[in-house]
């Protein structure tokens, strides 16, 4: 990890002689190494550090109270298997939103543990997205394509979501790489990747990388944040040949599933037959992709 490049990110992403050359260092570095790190400043190192300190805080509770902050509407919540406990943290859409009422998948609040949780991973959320913004532009400017804001447009009112993962001592964990950017944030380095939606618009041109993290002595939090399309997103490549298309909506909860085949928001999903709604929702986004 010594040997990643470290990148400083502009304020802002305007397409200057400056971005253009940092766009085109960031792709060549992801082709190069299929990933590269970010450097943080003061306020945005406290904002991780905060995020991290509510985490711990949320995985030292006791068993029966983390098992009650799960939700058969969504994919948020706790969830543990061999021994790596993981909150998820999806996209929060009240009970009243029109959404919900017409079944969507994946779509409910996010069962949070408490206040002092909601704000600080919110803050946290926030801070991600603005940073993931600033990168899909700069990645659309080194692949020189048209529009810089190819990308964030496709990510407008984005399903991003973050996964928080505590892993025993001596073990290892592959980090998901089934989003469009990848961050990822373990032992003080905040590592960006492509994911497979990138892949897949790009054409290949840019390659998912797969991740794992080796933990010694001593439990550690993992975090994996992906910034995402929206959910309703009917996409098809951005480079010719342009052939292929996805839902973005179908693809996340397909993911998720398969990763969770017991959970309850997958039983709902499948009894209230809510995946004939997807199909309807990728049809319809598919007319104008």
């Amino acid at each position: 990890m010594t040997d990643l490049r470290t990148f400083g990110l502009p304020d802002y992403v305007e397409g200057t002689d400056s971005d253009v050359r940092l766009g085109h260092e960031l792709v060549k570095t992801w082709r190069a190494d299929g990933l590269f790190r970010i450097s943080c400043d003061r306020w945005q190192a406290r904002k991780v550090e905060d995020a991290f300190e509510a985490s711990r805080r949320f995985f030292t509770l006791p068993d029966d109270i983390k098992t009650r902050c799960v939700s058969d509407l969504t994919y948020a919540g706790y969830s543990a298997a061999d021994g790596v406990e993981t909150f998820t943290i999806c996209q929060d859409i009240p009970r009243e939103d029109v959404r919900v009422g017409a079944q969507w998948p994946c779509h409910g609040p996010v069962p949070w543990p408490s206040i002092e949780y909601r704000r600080a991973m919110r803050t946290f959320l926030d801070e991600l997205a603005r940073i993931g913004e600033r990168l899909l532009h700069l990645i659309a400017i080194g692949l020189e394509l048209p529009d810089f804001e190819t990308f964030t447009a496709l990510a407008e009112d984005g399903w991003h979501h973050l996964l928080t993962q505590q892993i025993p001592a001596n073990r290892s964990g592959d980090i998901s790489s089934h989003g469009l950017l990848v961050i990822t944030l373990h032992e003080g380095a905040v590592l960006v990747s492509p994911g497979e939606i990138l892949e897949f618009l790009t054409g290949g041109a840019l390659v998912a990388t797969p991740l794992e993290v080796v933990v010694g002595e001593g439990e550690q939090q993992v975090m994996t944040y992906f910034h995402e399309p929206s959910f309703d997103s009917g996409m098809r490549p951005v480079v010719e040949p342009a052939t292929g298309y996805i839902h973005y909506g179908s693809h996340f909860t397909g993911v998720f599933m398969r990763r969770y085949p017991d959970r309850m928001t997958t039983h709902r999903i499948a009894v209230e037959d809510r995946l004939s709604i997807l199909a309807s929702l990728s049809k319809r986004a598919s007319v104008g992709a």
